[in-house]
């Protein structure tokens, strides 16, 4: 049960009337038009009533709201108006770093402009906003002290090089003191050493003046808002932090969330509530403790010769380990599902336990309390690798499937996961069962108007859905086109589909007078595009840009909205939150339909579950998610009232298959064309 959310005003009879002061700042001619000069939006309008209803009752809502609606502000206003009213923070969960910036660069200035201009509700509008990232992202001047002071012992010259980058940086003020703030970001394995995830860094040795993450936690415990990324929320979920059912809340004590981009939640979810360990953190942490090659590390010191033989020995053994499993288990394949327990060497384990005794030993043998407790801290890492290999090993975890793959730009790094199999239950007891409201906003939750697939996926069967369309005008605004004529493409020889792909875009983007954003379902072909595209763009004197080419997702977005005419060529997270307006994104190239891969561990593990239950999980997963990632591709295209566009669409698939046509029913515009490639081309 929701409880209901009681009145903390000393006198109820003159508490304001929220639902009133909500209807007045989006009403026609209203606060909202009044202080920003925004126009009338009747969608938006509607979805913050719906939003306020819900937070008066202490109820869970869902609410897609479609692009340009305006959903920001439509509940941030009667969001800041509870927390202030009733005195509890109101949580914001994003799932892109742009979304987060445009949150707190733009919409929550407006909204202090919006309460500045209630009568009666001036002084809320100084209100206390927050960001929290995950703790391992703050610097901590202690750490950086202690690393400076003791750098010979466990720096090499470039490491000292790039430690006395990071203290000019936090000496320039930087307005979080996160390594996102630094650039480039520094370098990780530096990084370890001078952030607040640590022991070290703590209420009793750091303080708010002097500590960026201690600084953080004092504005996030005095906050009426504080913003986060879903996997942080999903990660401190994991690990058991929160308050007690008591207090109520999920993150603080009596708060109330509300998830923007709720359709990542499932996939975040799963991926922050599960295991995951890696190759190179194992080493990298092995290594920071002894490294014989280079005589440093915190031990050489601190360490008797035993303790040092100890970490060389399980060095060793992590190397024959992850050597085991590159060579032995994985093969030539770059992921695979465990099935079966004990089929690791497990030899690993004593030495990494022979290791947590000699950390263990240690810290109980300094005198230095700061010494006492980073060694604590090595000591309950390492016990966290062991747990987690005996896991994975003896895959305890009945309802969780467990698999190995294999990341890194070289593909080198061997990764050791897990993630549970029914992610509802789990969001249905330690989310939406606590007692507090949950409202979960996107523009892409239904399919067919129903949010049906969407709440199975996150345990709100029960949870009360809205939605308002679009404002735009897609008919007017936006071309759609389909080539009819493409290759399917195929495991075999490919070669056809391939220069198809090739020529269909490079006839379409170098028309465009604008900018294209190509979207791809995987690397390879994106990368054999770019390489093929690539002289034949310089020859035309225009830029063609790729993930994964030199430069991150917002420098990409960056050199599209500067040059206008660009080939940008993107995949995954391209889909989903890259938002650039105007001529520089003229036209949008879907190059094939977004099916997931069916041969991932989770979707193998879910698909034999629905085949002993007699259901395809084609109809029942794959084509519901992808016909969810086909409405994010397409809505990168329209991104305002006056941007004008063409949506190229390269998988005939969607003309010639039974299913294409779930596909075309989520077109904004309907009324397409369908065209060859010699048309396209003008042949």
């Amino acid at each position: 049960m929701i409880r209901l959310i009681s009145d903390t005003s000393s006198n109820e009879n003159h508490a304001p009337d929220l639902g009133e002061v909500v209807r007045k700042v989006f009403e026609p001619d209203g606060i909202l038009q009044k202080t920003l000069d925004f126009e009338f939006r009747g969608e938006q309008a509607e979805m913050a009533k719906r939003v306020e209803d819900c937070l008066a009752q202490g109820e869970h809502l869902l609410f897609e709201a479609g692009t340009g609606v305006g959903k920001s502000l439509a509940y941030l206003v009667p969001a800041i108006l509870h927390a202030r009213m009733r005195k509890r923070p109101c949580v914001v969960a994003t799932n892109t770093i742009s979304l987060q910036e445009q949150l707190l660069e733009k919409d929550i200035p407006a909204l202090r402009k919006i309460l500045a201009g209630i009568p009666g509700f001036e002084e809320w509008a100084d209100f206390e906003c927050a960001l929290l990232v995950g703790r391992a992202n703050y610097l901590c001047a202690n750490r950086l002290h202690r690393a400076r002071s003791g750098q010979t012992e466990l720096f090499e010259a470039g490491q000292r090089e790039e430690l006395e980058r990071i203290f000019e940086w936090i000496n320039e003020n930087p307005v979080e003191g996160i390594r996102q703030e630094m650039s480039p970001l520094p370098k990780a394995g530096v990084w370890d050493l001078v952030n607040a995830d640590s022991s070290l860094c703590s209420s009793k040795r750091c303080s708010p003046q002097s500590c960026c993450y201690r600084k953080a936690r004092a504005r996030v415990e005095s906050a009426d808002l504080v913003v986060v990324n879903h996997s942080l929320l999903f990660s401190l979920m994991g690990a058991g932090y929160g308050p007690s059912d008591e207090e109520g809340g999920v993150m603080f004590a009596d708060d109330f969330v509300i998830f923007d981009e709720a359709h990542e939640i499932p996939e975040v979810a799963g991926d922050h509530l599960g295991l995951s360990m890696s190759s190179w953190a194992m080493e990298t942490s092995l290594r920071r403790l002894y490294n014989p090659r280079q005589g440093k590390g915190l031990l050489k010191k601190l360490g008797r010769p035993k303790d040092l033989e100890a970490v060389e020995d399980a060095s060793l053994a992590v190397d024959d380990f992850f050597q085991h499993l590159h060579v032995r288990i994985l093969g030539e394949q770059s992921r695979i599902r465990l099935l079966e327990k004990g089929v690791f060497p497990m030899e690993v384990l004593p030495p990494l336990s022979r290791v947590v005794r000699s950390l263990v030993e240690l810290s109980e043998l300094s005198e230095d309390e700061n010494r006492k407790l980073e060694l604590k801290d090595q000591a309950k890492r390492m016990q966290g690798y062991l747990m987690g290999l005996s896991e994975v090993s003896e895959l305890k975890d009945e309802g969780s499937v467990y698999w190995l793959e294999r990341a890194g730009k070289k593909n080198q790094i061997i990764h050791l996961r897990s993630a549970p199999l029914d992610i509802a239950s789990v969001l249905r007891r330690d989310l939406l069962g606590k007692q507090t409201s949950i409202i979960m906003t996107s523009a892409t939750l239904t399919r067919k108007g129903k949010a049906d697939c969407f709440k199975s996926q996150v345990g709100a069967e029960e949870v009360k859905e809205g939605i308002v369309h679009s404002p735009f005008d897609y008919l007017s605004n936006m071309q759609v086109r389909i080539l009819m004529d493409s290759p399917e493409p195929m495991s075999g020889n490919r070669d056809p589909y391939l220069n198809y792909l090739v020529e269909a875009i490079h006839g379409s983007a170098s028309a465009m007078e604008g900018g294209t954003l190509a979207l791809f379902t995987n690397y390879s072909d994106l990368k054999y595009a770019y390489h093929h595209l690539l002289p034949r763009w310089q020859k035309i004197g225009r830029s063609v840009y790729a993930q994964g080419e030199g430069f991150s997702r917002s420098e990409l977005r960056a050199k599209l909205i500067e040059e206008e005419d660009a080939l940008l060529l993107g995949a995954e997270s391209f889909w989903k939150g890259f938002d650039a307006k105007g001529p520089c994104l003229s036209q949008v190239i879907i190059t094939r339909l977004p099916f997931e891969n069916p041969s991932h561990p989770v979707m193998e593990a879910k698909t034999e579950i629905l085949a002993e239950a007699g259901k395809s999980s084609f109809i029942e997963l794959t084509l519901p998610s992808a016909v969810i990632r086909f409405r994010q591709g397409v809505g990168r295209l329209i991104r305002s009232q006056a941007d004008v566009g063409d949506l190229l669409i390269m998988d005939s698939r969607i003309l010639k298959k039974n299913y294409g046509s779930q596909f075309l029913s989520e077109l904004p515009n309907p009324n397409y064309e369908s065209l060859s490639l010699s048309e396209l081309l003008g042949e």
